[in-house]
């Protein structure tokens, strides 16, 4: 009697299911990246605030045409 040459048997196990999105979750995420945002803002604002500022006093320091100042 011959023996039937065997086949291995292969099991394929599912992959583990995957967190659901909330609503929740999506707020927070975009709250999160306006926060992102209004603070790059803010620190843009405030370097081009002080570069301004100082472009302006240099202007003015440079102009002398015989005011007098507080110094203040």
């Amino acid at each position: 009697m011959a023996s039937q040459p065997t086949t291995p048997i292969i099991v394929q196990l599912p992959d583990p299911p995957t967190p659901e999105t909330t609503v929740a979750d999506v707020l927070l995420q975009a709250i999160g990246l306006t926060g992102a945002f209004i603070l790059i803002a803010f620190v843009a604002g405030i370097v081009i605030g002080g570069l301004l500022f100082r472009i302006r006093r240099s202007r003015r320091d440079a102009e002398d045409d015989g005011m007098q100042s507080l110094g203040l």
